[in-house]
């Protein structure tokens, strides 16, 4: 039995090897430069692995016996689901494992945005004093919350003793929703865009989200609105981002995620000094990636031993 981790993130492979012993399989790190070369090394692999590979069409289509390909992580844009679901191949992502650093990401950037820190602080290293850059305080004003599964209810958690005036929260994710008594109100995109001083994202990428946010949308925007993205980066149109960064339409952004990744040394948002930039680390604690790298190990083991995960993201109709 062969186990194909097809990109190792992280260096280390102690969880997985722990999660899957006695199993008498064996697990090996793939080593390729393009499409052809990963899936001729993943081509008798009986289950696969994934962290950011692109686990496309043509990869799935070369696998012989893969049962399971087990996703590092909560979203599996990466894989093509509905090809691994006509090859019968059960697809399974890792929920929940790093909520509470995703929320506590999103508010350190809404902060950080709102109190201009980067900026003070890059000022003071060069020697500049009582900088002048326009502050205004968070209380009294309207949060807007896009999506409210579990890292966006995590987030509006936290930020429940900021004094918003409104916290406006569009169930965008299709997931859990809100409560009677609970300190929000339900919102549609267009009124959440429309009213909110301060947006935070916390949606999937599909179809429907892909470039929500576009020049259309950033119109209809407060003017010096501050916009969080710890989510996917597609959901945002970057160009039309940029131009409303540079404009002052948005005053500052905080982003984790990009339509590239690595964000491209061209990128004209590094040259802005109104956006803080992080390296799709939100997730990241170490806590976090122990969790994360035993359950994607774990749910592979359970369809290699029968099975049906307990985390899956598709049905497919031969599996088991």
């Amino acid at each position: 039995m062969k186990i194909v981790i097809t990109d190792d993130r992280f260096g280390w492979n102690d969880e997985e090897e722990k999660a899957l012993a006695g199993l008498g399989a064996e697990l090996v790190v793939a080593s390729w430069r393009n499409e052809d070369e990963l899936t001729a090394f993943c081509a008798d692999a009986d289950a696969l692995l994934v962290n950011q590979a692109p686990v496309t069409r043509g990869v799935i289509q070369g696998l012989k016996k893969c049962r399971v390909i087990s996703r590092y992580g909560i979203g599996y844009d990466n894989v093509d689901i509905r090809a691994a679901e006509e090859k019968g191949i059960w697809v399974t992502n890792v929920r929940g494992y790093c909520t509470e650093e995703v929320a506590e990401h999103a508010l350190g950037m809404l902060l950080s945005c709102v109190r201009r820190i980067p900026v003070k602080d890059h000022a003071v290293r060069s020697g500049r004093w009582n900088i002048k850059a326009p502050i205004r305080r968070m209380s009294g004003r309207t949060l807007g919350i896009m999506g409210f599964g579990a890292t966006g209810r995590a987030f509006w958690e936290k930020v429940q003793g900021f004094g918003f005036s409104r916290i406006l929260i569009d169930d965008h994710h299709g997931g859990e929703r809100l409560l009677p008594g609970m300190a929000g109100e339900a919102a549609c995109f267009d009124f959440l865009i429309r009213e909110s001083d301060f947006i935070s994202l916390h949606i999937p990428l599909r179809e429907e989200t892909r470039h929500i946010i576009n020049r259309e949308s950033i119109g209809r925007m407060k003017d010096g609105v501050i916009l969080i993205n710890t989510s996917r980066g597609p959901v945002i149109d970057e160009e039309a981002l940029t131009g409303a960064l540079v404009s002052g339409k948005i005053s500052a952004a905080g982003l984790d995620v990009f339509e590239q990744e690595p964000l491209p040394a061209t990128s004209p948002l590094l040259g802005l000094e109104n956006v803080i930039l992080t390296d799709h680390s939100a997730y990241y604690s170490e806590e976090a990636v122990s969790v994360l790298k035993t359950m994607t190990a774990m749910n592979a083991r359970e369809v290699l031993e029968g099975m049906a995960p307990k985390s899956p993201v598709n049905s497919p109709k031969a599996a088991l």
